[in-house]
């Protein structure tokens, strides 16, 4: 007689380290790994990604007993039993040189849907801009391709403060940093050779103009901070579009210990993480010393709001706008 009561399965949370396709392993047999100062320095291991998966526990057994007979962890076992079952998508190879002339930004709000779609793709969690910021969707052609962003200038980073000769006094400092805009985020997904530094140096010009335009302060410096770490590909992702347009790589940050920069607990690897400071000074542009936000000022909170609208072109609000009026 057949029983076809199911049987519920209690499930166990395991880790798994998922890598490559085998069959791409020879083309990946030189990579990086993190050497003792942080740095990356050359290996063989190719890069995996770790992944927590909640699995039935009498899978979890089948699993290691695949492993103990065939030499290979979970990760390697999983791989192994998954090849011919699931399609591995190839990553798309151009070999396009980048048009400058087909590239573009548009200014948006942060809801704005492609703005919010690329920004859940990129490798820092978005956790909000806190105070001054503008971001950008990036057209190449008729096509959106990614996102680049500048906001307010981390408060302490010592690297970076020695860099750019910063004072040592709170008040001076902190009218100084309204120079500095920090590029929060630079999401590209279009492959074409020297397009993220096309990007980078066209963005710069714009924010400079539309920051000043926007809150009346000469933009006099740039920074960003780079989590280096090794991508699917064999690439590294550490800053080299910075260092093509210029930047300079100052330091390391120390990362978060156990709190974040408002004293609150996490658990995010990236916060905990060095990430390498990039910083670029403007010739013949001075740190402001005069300027201040707009954080306690109502009126002028609603002349930058005001602003801000007629410097987006959002035809959903145009059409509200007129909608209203007639």
């Amino acid at each position: 007689m057949i029983n076809n009561k199911k049987e519920k399965l209690h499930s166990k949370k395991c880790n798994i380290q998922t890598e490559p396709p085998i069959r791409n392993l020879s083309q990946q047999s030189r990579h990086e790994t993190r050497s003792k100062n942080g740095r990356f320095s050359e290996g063989i291991n190719p890069p995996c990604k770790q992944i927590n998966v909640s699995l039935p526990a009498p899978l979890i057994d089948s699993l290691d007993e695949y492993g103990r007979e065939h030499g290979t962890g979970r990760g390697k076992s999983l791989q192994r039993l998954l090849e011919g079952i699931l399609e591995v998508k190839e990553m798309k190879m151009v070999d396009e040189v980048a048009d400058k002339t087909k590239v573009r930004l548009e200014l948006v709000k942060t809801s704005h849907p492609l703005y919010v779609e690329f920004r859940k793709k990129h490798y820092i969690p978005n956790r909000g801009v806190v105070g001054q910021q503008m971001q950008y969707l990036i057209f190449y052609g008729e096509k959106v391709v990614g996102v680049i962003g500048g906001a307010s200038a981390v408060f302490k980073t010592e690297e970076r403060d020695n860099y750019f000769g910063l004072s040592t006094e709170k008040d001076i400092k902190t009218r100084q940093l309204n120079s500095i805009i920090n590029n929060n985020i630079f999401k590209l997904d279009f492959p074409a050779r020297n397009l993220a530094t096309i990007v980078l140096g066209m963005w710069r010009k714009q924010i400079a103009k539309d920051w000043e335009k926007l809150y009346g302060v000469e933009v006099a410096a740039f920074e960003t901070f780079v989590v280096e770490e090794r991508l699917w590909n064999g690439k590294t992702r550490n800053g080299a579009c910075y260092r093509a347009d210029n930047w300079k790589l100052v330091g390391l940050t120390k990362g978060y210990g156990k709190t974040n920069t408002r004293g609150r607990t996490h658990n995010n690897k990236l916060l905990k993480s060095q990430k390498l400071i990039y910083c670029l000074r403007l010739k013949n542009k001075e740190f402001c010393t005069e300027y201040t936000t707009c954080w306690n000022d109502p009126v002028k909170q609603k002349e930058i709001t005001r602003k801000r609208k007629e410097m987006i072109s959002d035809n959903l609000d145009l059409l509200l706008e007129e909608i209203k009026a007639s």
